[in-house]
């Protein structure tokens, strides 16, 4: 740090690319404080409390396990998507799919360099046309039918649809994720089941050390960001989704009652 970051004090900079990770892997629970602060740090040293940042997030590595895991790797990306997500004026880059399962240094860095492109055009210089980023999951409710339906960030949720989609893990209460069968609705949200699970507490997608199998992409071709994302609180979540049901119950009724009220008229 000595050396090498802080004497950039005095230059001034149009943003940041962080591609960095992998020694972390031990440790991944502290990556996302420290990132976060380290951001912080550097746009406080550099005088520019906007500066832009880019995070590589890290490719597929090693091998790829049939059943669901705890992973490392995963763990680690998804602290870097977590930053990404909470710190104002950063972005993931993502590569899940640009790996090499023998090779931490993936070789395809043409590819990788444009998606990071994409993010530069849309920070930096407001290009708002194009899509940035793959699908980028924020949000999850449980419908009456007990199936998770998540939702993505607005402008890269145009989802690409395919006969099966995979590398979706499901699990309920007691944790145990077991793989699920996923489908795109609505043209920008998946919906994500499993018929031994009818009260979903927790969707992961992609969470291995190389997760090959993972298929989520938007029309533009982008892959979408491994993650994992849970209610906040189940059993608020449940009687939610219950008052929602009775709620679209009673408005039918209501709805059907009025018609026939009408017709009597």
């Amino acid at each position: 740090y000595n050396s090498m970051i802080s004497p950039l004090r005095n230059l001034a900079f149009t943003g940041a690319l962080w591609y960095q990770g992998e020694t972390n892997t031990g440790r991944p629970n502290e990556y996302e404080e420290l990132l976060a602060a380290m951001i912080i740090d550097w746009r406080e040293k550099l005088a520019d409390k906007e500066l832009p940042f880019f995070i590589v997030q890290l490719a597929n590595f090693m091998k790829t396990h049939s059943e669901p895991v705890e992973s490392n790797w995963a763990a680690l990306r998804e602290a870097q998507r977590q930053v990404a997500l909470k710190v104002p004026n950063a972005a993931l880059a993502v590569a899940i799919d640009l790996g090499e399962w023998n090779d931490i240094h993936p070789l395809n860095k043409k590819e990788l360099a444009r998606r990071i492109s994409l993010l530069v055009k849309r920070r930096v210089y407001g290009d708002k046309k194009s899509v940035h980023s793959g699908p980028m999951c924020t949000g999850m409710t449980v419908n009456h039918e007990g199936k998770a339906v998540l939702s993505f960030e607005a402008g890269t949720d145009k989802l690409w649809a395919v006969d099966e989609l995979k590398g979706f893990a499901i699990a309920g209460a007691d944790g145990h994720f077991q793989w699920a069968e996923a489908v795109v609705v609505n043209g920008n949200q998946v919906a994500v089941w499993h018929k031994d699970i009818p009260h979903p507490v927790t969707v992961r997608y992609g969470w291995d050390d190389n997760p090959v199998h993972a298929n989520l992409k938007n029309r533009t071709g982008l892959p979408a960001s491994p993650f994992q994302i849970s209610l906040e609180d189940p059993k608020v979540a449940k009687l939610s989704n219950n008052l929602r049901w009775i709620l679209k119950e009673c408005l039918f009724l209501s709805d059907f009652l009025w018609q026939k009220y009408l017709f009597l008229l």
